[in-house]
């Protein structure tokens, strides 16, 4: 999402849509996003920006009043926002107002912006966290690997494969990234052109434990070739060195022998086995305990 700005047309207008959720489901993102596909297309639109947090913001831009206030009583807006009031919302405001001025700024340096999010180049791809034009890489990976990874994952909904779906998916991972949360590393080919491998390190805990979770996996084709080692080891090292992680847990199912390999690879201890863990393809199952602790 871009900062608008439009200093040459003024005034213009804008639509404001302020609220505090009680629900930020992927059915909300979703529908977030069909607003804004539904707000292009309305005669008169400049602009948008989106900001989500503990209070989510949605702005349009609007060359006239009479848009802006045709957008404001837009039958599909005022319909979610009905939804919305059963389902998603804890409050809101909307809000029409006139933008008399306008200044801005933009770094002509745009390295400067790219380098916040890491790239980290290995002997055989690239470790990095996606861009939203990165996203169809995402949308093949989860959907050709689809049957092969089912067995080891959640069940989905068709909704998770769509292109929708990954886009929002890669705007989660750049705001929790920012937002310390979390880090998905994608490994991509070394020209950039697919991705090869998917690496979670989510939760991150700070104060006295320092702490996150690590998921991961791998296309079918790329199997035993030490690659998923070569992923995790350029990853843990940044986690580490960079943000001063130094407890990385990870669970296994008991099954899952290449799993259990490559942690134990790594110097991941096992610290125990929970009983009905987590839910996988449709079922409770065991998972092996371990930790990595760099203390």
């Amino acid at each position: 999402m871009k900062v608008f700005s439009s200093p040459m047309v003024l005034p213009y207008f804008a639509v404001s849509l302020s609220s505090k959720l009680i629900l930020n489901d992927v059915t909300y993102r979703i529908m977030t996003e069909k607003v804004l596909e539904l707000a292009r297309v309305q005669s008169g639109f400049l602009g948008t920006e989106y900001a989500a947090g503990e209070m989510d913001l949605l702005i349009t831009y609007w060359q006239t009043k009479e848009s802006a206030e045709a957008w404001l009583n837009h039958d599909m807006q005022r319909r979610i926002l009905s939804i919305g009031e059963n389902f998603w919302y804890e409050e809101y405001s909307l809000k029409l107002f006139e933008v008399k001025s306008d200044m801005s700024f933009k770094n002509s340096n745009q390295a400067l912006h790219a380098s916040r999010f890491p790239r980290i180049v290995t002997k055989r791809g690239v470790l990095t966290i996606l861009n939203e034009s990165q996203a169809p890489l995402l949308y093949d990976y989860v959907n050709q690997e689809k049957t092969f990874l089912s067995p080891w994952e959640p069940q989905r909904s068709e909704a998770y494969y769509s292109l929708e779906t990954c886009q929002l998916r890669v705007r989660e991972m750049r705001r929790d990234f920012l937002e310390d949360k979390g880090v998905v590393f994608c490994f991509l080919s070394p020209n950039e052109d697919r991705m090869l491998a998917y690496s979670n390190y989510s939760n991150i805990i700070r104060g006295v434990f320092q702490a996150c979770n690590l998921g991961y996996s791998l296309r079918e084709s790329e199997q035993g070739k030490g690659i998923m080692n070569e992923v995790l080891s350029a990853g843990l090292e940044y986690i580490h060195k960079e943000l001063h992680i130094d407890r990385i847990q990870a669970s296994y199912m008991p099954r899952n022998a290449k799993s259990a390999a490559v942690l134990k690879k790594l110097g991941f201890d096992k610290e125990g086995i929970a009983r009905d863990y987590l839910k996988i393809n449709g079922r409770w199952e065991d998972h092996i305990l371990t930790a990595l602790v760099l203390r």
